[in-house]
């Protein structure tokens, strides 16, 4: 009998067999520890050049009745339900020299903001290679996500780290405004983006590129030694308290923060 496994090889032959694909990894939850009933699988191809979506339609038509192609977002891709099994499938297209490019930017240039992060590094250092026709992928993880340089780990520090509390357009002073007109729609926004870059400084302590995936607290907890006491329940707090338009969030937040100052100082990064 037939498994996924078999369908999904069968899906990667196919997409090797066109020329301007020069590789093809296996990446997110399904290919990690962080899997469950409700996780998709996504397949990265990398190429020269262009795939016709004429192309891409009539391969996926082979192993799909409900394809949808050019879903929207910041990466092309197709999206698709096998036909016999309930997986959902996407599948990413990126152009490998514009994906080198960022590489260089973000790891050799440091060059990153409070938004755009190391999740590039990330996409590509824990992508499971299946197929790499002039091992291109293969040294683009070697060359650019083995290590993570210095500078790169001090520039995170110098952005995010002012927008917890100290700059005048902090997120505290934010929450705080914010609390006081009781508007709960900014505030939920502001705790979205506090906690982007509170994770983004505790990723960078501890030398690790921030995740793509969906469990970046269960992440955090198993690779990263370096984390604050507490962390995962204080956060849980600020959602409480943020729903309630609570005041005692500031209170949370000035914990949190002392903490990543004690962690920063300890590391020599202030």
């Amino acid at each position: 009998m037939i498994n996924v496994n078999e369908i999904l090889h069968r899906l990667i032959a196919e997409f090797q067999s066109i020329e301007q694909v020069t590789a093809i990894a296996m990446a997110g939850s399904k290919f990690s520890n962080y899997q469950d009933d409700l996780s998709d699988i996504n397949i990265n191809i990398y190429y020269t050049e262009l795939i016709p979506s004429e192309t891409r339609h009539q391969i996926l038509m082979k192993f799909s009745e409900s394809i949808e192609l050019d879903c929207p977002g910041e990466v092309q891709t197709d999206h698709c339900l096998l036909r016999d099994f309930p997986i959902e499938l996407d599948l990413c297209y990126l152009d490998i020299e514009e994906i080198e490019k960022q590489l260089i930017t973000v790891i050799n240039e440091a060059c990153v903001t409070r938004y755009n992060s190391t999740r590039i590094a990330y996409f590509v250092h824990y992508s499971n290679i299946v197929f790499d026709r002039h091992q291109q992928l293969s040294t683009l993880k070697q060359k650019y996500t083995s290590q993570y340089p210095d500078l790169l780990r001090q520039k995170i520090v110098q952005i995010q780290y002012p927008l917890l509390k100290s700059n005048s357009k902090s997120y505290y002073i934010s929450f705080e405004r914010a609390l006081e007109r009781r508007d709960r729609i900014h505030i939920s926004s502001l705790l979205n983006d506090y906690l982007k870059s509170y994770l983004d400084l505790l990723f960078a302590i501890n030398r690790q590129f921030y995740p793509i995936e969906k469990r970046v607290i269960q992440i955090m907890e198993e690779s990263c030694p370096l984390i604050p006491n507490l962390m995962k329940e204080h956060i849980e707090l600020l959602f409480i308290h943020a729903g309630r338009c609570d005041k005692q969030l500031l209170s949370v937040l000035d914990i949190m923060i002392n903490q990543v100052t004690h962690l920063l100082n300890e590391q020599y990064l202030l």
